[in-house]
């Protein structure tokens, strides 16, 4: 790092520099982080994305950061002051997941414990409230839903099942993208994650340093931090 011309910092939102919390609506920045990212945006030579599954608008507010790149659904939609890019195949598709969400919707309507949100290109599935003996059956509902679909895949994070477009892009391609397209040549890439998606990065960037929030046997990233604070 300390050789590098430019540094490109690349984090996960939820799990990375905020705390895992019961509903995604009450995630805030950790305060020691907050502090020490408005200090690093008016570092001269490095620039900084927040690379989140969260829809972008809703990673934007909440890190409430200027200067940064803001990439949300999985790196589907990217922004700064500059550039605005969606996936255009999975922008094809806002109106099969809108109905795709209203199918998942009617199917766990009578179920507590959960909540659906609609990002506009992906979807999620909050199950941290859900009984434990219900996890399996969970499982088996929103995967049969989604594959019904054909246009859309489902993946299991952290008490969270991820509905996305079945395109070929995930967090590693939209860092590359911005690296390619946006940031300056030779910047050093170091990318900060914590859950399965973060683990797609981890694998398509050998050249970067990454890191993984919180210890995995089966993580791609080369160092490790116990926690959101480390």
């Amino acid at each position: 790092i300390s050789t590098a011309p430019a540094l490109a910092l690349f984090l996960d939102f939820d799990g990375t520099i905020s705390q895992i919390v019961e509903s995604p609506s009450l995630a805030t920045i950790d305060p020691g982080i907050r502090a020490v990212l408005g200090e690093l945006v008016l570092t001269p030579n490095v620039d900084i994305a927040i690379v989140s599954g969260r829809s972008l608008a809703d990673v934007r507010e909440r890190a409430n950061l200027q200067g940064v790149i803001y990439a949300g659904n999985h790196g589907l939609e990217i922004e700064s002051d500059t550039i605005c890019f969606r996936e255009p195949q999975a922008e094809a598709l806002r109106l099969e997941l809108r109905h795709l969400v209203l199918q998942l919707e009617l199917a766990l309507s009578e179920t507590s414990g959960l909540e659906i949100e609609h990002k506009g290109l992906s979807a999620s599935i909050h199950y941290r409230g859900l009984e434990s003996s219900l996890h399996d059956w969970l499982r088996r509902t929103v995967e049969e839903t989604v594959e019904r679909s054909r246009s859309f895949t489902t993946r299991q994070g952290k008490m969270v099942f991820e509905v996305r477009p079945r395109v070929d892009w995930h967090k590693g391609h939209a860092i590359s993208w911005i690296l390619d397209r946006v940031l300056p040549a030779g910047a050093l890439p170091v990318f900060i994650g914590d859950d399965v998606t973060d683990e797609d990065a981890f694998a398509s960037l050998p050249d970067a340093i990454t890191i993984r929030v919180g210890v995995s046997p089966n993580t791609k990233a080369s160092y490790f931090v116990e926690d959101v604070p480390a």
